[in-house]
């Protein structure tokens, strides 16, 4: 049974740190991502496995497949465990991984989208400082939106190409820019066609609003930080207690116990 679950353990362990590609549709400017394991063996089953009820903000198309590839694997490696062990145990073990192979996609996917989330997130008050910059300048508000999407990068970069792509299409302004927050699920963003949307309507100057709400970001970047901080130290302080100093008085208390049996033995003989 411990061989088993230590199988079970090292599958799992291999799904989940196989390359990855990014959940969002790739760039057109960029190479095409490898696609991950779950989705290729996931993909002839597309449309006969409901989608995870969290399909990501980005709402990848192949969330199916990954469901899908994820009960294969952990269904399988179940059934395999059923068939070696028998009995309740067996029957235990199966439900244990299809169980969490039907929540796994779940949580990579939350997973995926807090990464993504924060990501676009570091890399927005950049872009607001330099949207403010070249409205200022006299700039129009889409060509100052695909300037910082250029000099950005990343997934905010793709996000205000993308961005930039529908706006050329005929797209209204604020529709697009709420779509954005929406998709990347970053506040900076969101206040962004806030303001937009306030500028269009009431004539209030952008580049100042912008550059307040750069400044804004920033602060509660930094205390974002000082929280995660906060929340980390009890961690730290567990993990030393419970981990590294009793493994630092393992070898202590080993040389102890051998001198005390022979001690023990000596007076013994």
């Amino acid at each position: 049974m411990t061989a088993i679950l230590l199988g079970a353990v090292l599958v799992a362990a291999a799904v989940w740190f196989w390359p990855r590609a990014a959940l969002a549709l790739p760039a057109p400017h960029r190479r095409r991502p490898a696609v991950p394991l779950l989705v290729r063996l996931g993909a002839p089953l597309r449309g006969r496995v409901p989608a995870p009820r969290f399909a990501g903000l980005g709402r990848d198309p192949r969330a199916e497949e990954l469901r899908a590839g994820s009960l294969i694997v952990f269904g399988g490696a179940g059934l395999a465990a059923l068939a070696l062990m028998g009995g309740l145990g067996g029957v235990c073990a199966a439900l244990a991984l299809a169980g969490f192979g039907w929540v796994y996609p779940d949580v990579r996917l939350r997973t995926a989208d807090r990464r993504r989330a924060d990501a676009v997130e570091r890399r927005a008050p950049s872009a607001l400082d330099l949207i403010a910059s070249t409205v200022a300048a006299g700039v129009g508000i889409d060509v100052a939106i695909a300037g910082a999407a250029d000099a950005t990068g990343g997934e905010l970069g793709d996000e205000l190409r993308r961005t930039v792509a529908n706006l050329a299409l005929g797209r209204r302004r604020g529709d697009e820019l709420r779509d954005l927050a929406e998709r990347t699920g970053s506040p900076s963003l969101a206040r962004l066609a806030a303001a937009l949307r306030i500028s269009d309507r009431l004539g209030v100057p952008l580049a100042a609003a912008l550059r307040r709400q750069a400044e804004r970001a920033r602060a509660e970047q930094a205390r974002r930080v000082q929280e995660r901080a906060a929340v980390a130290a009890p961690k730290i302080l567990l993990v030393v207690v419970f981990v590294l100093v009793p493994a630092a008085l393992l070898p202590v208390m080993t040389a102890l116990a051998l001198t005390a049996l022979d001690a023990v033995n000596g007076v013994g003989w």
